[in-house]
């Protein structure tokens, strides 16, 4: 999506994937914002950033700032309410897929699961375990670099919520350490949106 400048902004940034994710969720479902860029800046940390008014984004903001401190660690936040076009453009380098943001009609996302750990071996043993444990496919992994990896999964809520249950399992069997999971039963429509760019397969060769 282009964003100009037209409308507040409001960012939070996190370290790894899984806090991002949780916190943009809870800021598409607070307010009346729209979600415009999405970007694994690197060494492990991860941006949301969202439009709308100034009053709507705060809120957002706000709200996403406490979910995502909940899950992991929240790095920063910020309202910009008037944000020159020059930032526009650059949000806009790491925009999302604007698609149709009506969602009419269109089914809800299935639950999602996440587990992030650090190194790769860790969290194929919890994809392994998650995928085991119960009915969910596996939609996405993400690599943010300095070692955090991530795996998503979906399926019904049930499901998600064992099979994230049991990938937690399955690493801390390593002696290794999760450092972020969730479920969320009912994502909202926009985060298919983030999620694609993880679809294992478009990562395939």
């Amino acid at each position: 999506m282009r964003y100009q400048g037209e409308e507040a902004l409001g960012l939070i940034e996190t370290l790894g994937m899984v806090p991002a994710i949780g916190g943009a969720d809870q800021m598409l479902k607070t307010a009346d914002v729209k979600l415009v860029s999405y970007e694994n800046i690197g060494s492990t940390l991860v941006a949301v950033m969202v439009k709308g008014d100034v009053a709507a984004v705060q809120a957002a903001v706000e709200a996403g700032s406490v979910a995502a401190a909940e899950i992991g660690q929240l790095t920063a936040k910020n309202v910009m309410p008037r944000p020159i076009r020059g930032v526009g453009d650059i949000v806009s380098v790491h925009g999302v897929d604007g698609g149709d943001d009506s969602n009419e009609g269109g089914p809800r996302p299935r639950a999602m699961g996440f587990i992030e750990t650090f190194g790769i071996v860790f969290v194929l043993e919890a994809a392994d375990a998650m995928m085991k444990a119960a009915d969910v496919e596996l939609v996405g992994y993400e690599n943010v670099a300095s070692g955090y990896i991530s795996v998503l999964v979906q399926g019904d809520v049930a499901a998600c919520k064992s099979a994230v249950e049991a990938g937690i399992k399955a690493v801390e069997a390593m002696d290794a350490e999760v450092y972020s999971s969730l479920v969320i039963p009912t994502p909202h429509p926009d985060l298919e949106k983030i999620m694609k760019i993880y679809a294992i397969e478009n990562l395939l060769p």
